[in-house]
């Protein structure tokens, strides 16, 4: 049996003949407008009817609760926010009588605007927490273009419900960023007022919505972006208003400035007024690497921060904001401190190379032959003294040619298994005497941590030269303490900590305790700490002196840990 033809399709070849070809195509276009009408909800109906939804009357339903709108409201705040400023404009500027709906994925209304009109189907429709999905009302232009992601016009009796016979109601998917559906914009109308654009300003409506989507999304993206950098960063980030109000302090800022507690709330409760920070407020100026000493709340640790200030004007809210980003470079500070120290050495040592080699000479000359004189001639008593005194600081000319060359040798160490704890124990014993002498208390608190591999000789030098420094800086009845333990920081490394309550050295001049010569003692040639500093060092490890004026000195010691079994 052949299948039959559409009904519009006969009428078009039966007339075909009696028309010219311009009143057929558009007699064609017409019938096929007209058939595709007629099917375009076909689908629709047929779900309307699966679902069981009664066409004739009014479906029971009551709005969601508050506690559940409130939730859907904020599943899709990302949706409202895009969506509700066009929702406005739309309705304010359509001069009909209308409502505009924007529904979820589900769809709830999750906001309207409208007049509440007096019969029963409108208040219903402009009720947030109504649900407008066909198995509900059936086949209606906002549940049916959720159910066919496509744009929707339903006019009369196009509507499933007999009750929507007499609107005429337009709708629009909208989508999220990835293009899934998440809702759905609509419009509705009473039949009388029903306009063929209605369709297509719900259709540009809803591209609008779309794009604004997506452009929230990636601002969104952008923020979290800025944040995460803002917060991982290891520079110290600060942002505040035009009057100094902080407004964002990024982790690295807080624990480098902020003491425990809630902390400040101005940059004038944070910083002096010679700081970077309240030079660039308070004259609006923007900074480059603004070199600024910081002082870590709590503790004496100076951090050397080069800060840049940029003013950020907001035109279209005519308010300004104070960016400041502090590079923390107290490291580079260091090891540019310690490259020039270590040029300052190679060049000392290459001139104490060449004075030893011209001093040591005629030194053990004048030496011997004022040991051969008191030896074979007879000197009257006081010629004798005199003689013994010259041989005496003939040996003090040695002993400085003699750490001359110390510096000009390189601190090579002879790695083998050393015992920290032993060799520090056995320092101390050997300065008993000079603890006794002093009416100094000694107090050692020693964490056994086994070998490590280092040069026993040299860190004995090391040790006798810090605990010498402590003897000299601590008066009578004072105290100094030996601590060997692992760093809790870096357990890779060993730390041994000397400190004292002696007179302590100035702030000032902390900065050149490690400098050759520099010394604060009477006799003392400044060599030592200089000496002790190359030898760690040459160690692989590290070390620092803290101090302050009457509440003595504290010197670390940081040396590679690498357990080994004894």
């Amino acid at each position: 049996m052949k299948s039959r033809k559409p009904l519009f399709e006969s009428v078009i070849i039966l007339s075909c003949k009696e028309m010219n070809k311009k009143d057929f195509e558009e007699r064609e276009s017409f019938m096929r407008r007209a058939y595709n009408q007629s099917n375009r909800y076909a689908e629709a109906w047929e779900r309307s009817k699966a679902y069981g939804v009664d066409p004739t009357m009014l479906p029971e339903q009551t709005p969601l609760g508050a506690h559940e709108l409130t939730a859907r409201i904020y599943n899709n705040r990302q949706l409202l926010e895009a969506a509700l400023p066009f929702v406005d404009q739309l309705y304010s500027t359509v001069e009909s009588e209308c409502i505009v709906a924007i529904c979820d994925i589900d769809g709830y209304l999750l906001a309207t605007r409208g007049e509440r009109l007096p019969d029963k189907l409108l208040q219903h429709h402009t009720t947030p927490g109504m649900c407008w999905h066909e198995s509900v009302y059936g086949a209606n232009a906002m549940g049916t273009a959720l159910a066919e992601d496509r744009p929707v016009h339903m006019v009369g009796e196009q509507h499933f419900n007999h009750e929507l016979h007499g609107m005429s109601c337009a709708a629009a998917p909208l989508h999220d960023p990835h293009g899934n559906l998440v809702g759905s914009l609509a419009i509705a109308a009473y039949k009388t007022e029903h306009s063929p654009y209605m369709l297509g300003t719900v259709l540009s409506i809803g591209h609008a919505i779309d794009k604004a989507m997506i452009l929230k999304s990636e601002h969104y993206r952008t923020l979290l972006l800025q944040e995460k950098i803002a917060e991982t960063s290891n520079n110290l980030i600060i942002v505040t208003g035009d009057d100094g109000q902080i407004v964002h302090l990024n982790e690295a800022a807080k624990s480098l400035l902020v003491p425990t507690g809630d902390g400040p709330e101005s940059l004038q409760e944070m910083f002096c007024e010679k700081s970077a920070a309240l030079v660039a407020l308070n004259g609006r100026k923007a900074l480059t690497d603004f070199v600024e000493e910081v002082k870590k709340p709590g503790t004496s640790e100076i951090h050397h921060i080069f800060w840049d200030a940029h003013w950020i004007e907001d035109e279209t809210n005519a308010a300004s904001t104070l960016l400041l980003v502090g590079r923390d470079m107290t490291k580079f500070v260091r090891l540019e401190r310690s490259s020039k120290q270590g040029e300052r050495l190679s060049t000392m040592g290459k001139f104490a190379a060449q004075i030893a080699h011209e001093i040591r000479n005629p030194v053990a000359v004048i030496k011997l032959a004022m040991q051969l004189m008191l030896k074979q001639e007879e000197f009257s008593e006081k010629s004798e003294k005199k003689g013994k005194m010259i041989l005496s600081e003939l040996r003090r000319i040695e002993d400085l040619v003699n750490h001359f060359l110390n510096i000009s040798k390189p601190q090579t160490p002879t790695f083998e298994l050393c015992n920290i704890v032993e060799t520090l124990r056995d320092t101390c014993n050997l300065m008993q005497n000079s603890f006794l002498q002093g009416n100094l208390q000694l107090v050692e608190h020693y964490e056994e941590i086994g070998m490590i591999t280092a040069d026993c000789d040299q860190l004995q030098q090391v040790f006798l030269n810090l605990l010498n420094n402590a003897i000299d800086a601590t008066p009578s009845g004072g105290t100094i303490n030996v601590t060997v333990r692992r760093d809790e920081a870096e357990p890779q490394f060993v730390q041994i900590v000397i400190s004292d309550t002696g007179q302590g050295i100035p702030e000032d001049r902390l900065a050149d305790v490690f400098e050759p010569f520099y010394t604060t003692k009477s006799r003392g040639t400044g060599l030592g700490l200089s000496n002790a500093k190359s030898i760690i060092e040459a160690h692989g490890g590290d070390m620092e002196v803290e101090s302050a004026v009457d509440h003595g000195t504290v010197v670390s010691i940081w040396l590679p840990f690498e357990p080994t079994v004894s």
